[in-house]
């Protein structure tokens, strides 16, 4: 009998423990999540003072940049890489809206990545410029991103091709009917408005704004209780513990209407995906290199 209760002792021991470091994982992830919401409100009131003074917010965008690589507060320094990526996307974007196109196009080769936004980014400029081969290639390499059919419009628009441009569209408008509450949608339909009225072709490809104000989906925070809980189930994982570093929602029924939520979890050097199906919050792992899905029990035994 003392034997038993030794055991429940240390049972109830190691649940407290569990509880209490889960505990402090949040707490911790609170703070950092805090920091980007005092980072997300610097950004907006930049982005308003840069509509009359776009050189002067310049100037105070590379402050930034230079405080941001000495920064050394523990939850701020968690960011540093994200700070650092939205200001030169933002000097990208302010470069774009005052013509200096070579500059924009030196802003936007800090980021690592040359798909979705940035991609987008980069065509706009080129298009500017009148490169109209490179612009191509980067549109070429958008993905699978908000945004990509009407970049892809703007881009027939810009050299000329107006049934291109109406084709684009209206394809966009047909296959991605789940997505009509999106601005991008939204504009798309105009766009095919205006050509079927033959209305001026656009010279130019939209630029992506990085202002973290600016609403894709007005409606798409109507789900936020969900996500909530999804993030919650997310780290009660365990392999998504160690070393973790951010958690984010990568597509959900009111992107694709599909009945689940794709996750992305970053911990340590490792990429981890889930399924989170919307109705039962079961949760099923996802390898995306092969597309395999597969229960979390039949994943685990496979490592």
């Amino acid at each position: 009998m003392k034997k038993l209760q030794t055991f429940i002792f240390f049972l109830l021991l190691l649940l407290f423990s569990c509880k209490d470091e889960h505990e402090r994982m949040h707490e911790e992830m609170d703070k950092v999540s805090n920091e980007f919401r005092k980072f997300d409100i610097q950004l907006i009131k930049l982005y308003k003072k840069s509509e009359n003074n776009p050189k002067e917010v310049i100037t105070i965008v590379d402050s930034f940049l230079i405080a941001n690589k000495k920064e050394t507060d523990k939850y701020k320094s968690q960011i540093k890489t994200n700070i650092e990526s939205s200001l030169h996307y933002f000097k990208a974007e302010l470069f774009y809206k005052t013509g200096k196109y070579d500059k924009s196009i030196s802003e936007l080769d800090f980021s690592k990545y040359k798909n979705g936004s940035v991609a987008i980014a980069y065509a706009a400029n080129y298009i500017k410029l009148k490169d109209y081969k490179t612009a191509k290639s980067f549109i070429d390499s958008i993905g699978n991103w908000n945004g990509n059919y009407y970049a892809l419009g703007n881009y027939y628009e810009s050299v000329g091709d107006k049934a291109s441009a109406i084709k684009t569209y209206k394809k966009n408008l047909e296959e991605d009917k789940s997505r009509k509450h999106f601005i991008y949608y939204i504009w798309t339909q105009k766009r095919v408005e205006e050509l079927e009225k033959n209305k001026p072709l656009l010279n130019e490809i939209f630029f992506p704004t990085g202002n973290p104000n600016f609403e894709v989906c007005e409606i798409c925070d109507v789900d936020n209780e969900i996500r909530e809980k999804i993030m919650d189930l997310i780290m009660e994982i365990p392999e998504n513990q160690k070393d973790w570093t951010s958690t984010g929602i990568l597509e959900s029924p009111f992107d694709t209407g599909k009945k689940y939520y794709r996750v992305k979890v970053k911990a340590g050097n490792k990429e981890l995906e889930y399924y989170v199906y919307q109705k039962t919050f079961e949760i099923k792992y996802f390898n995306p290199k092969t597309k395999t899905l597969m229960t979390l029990q039949e994943w685990r035994k496979g490592k």
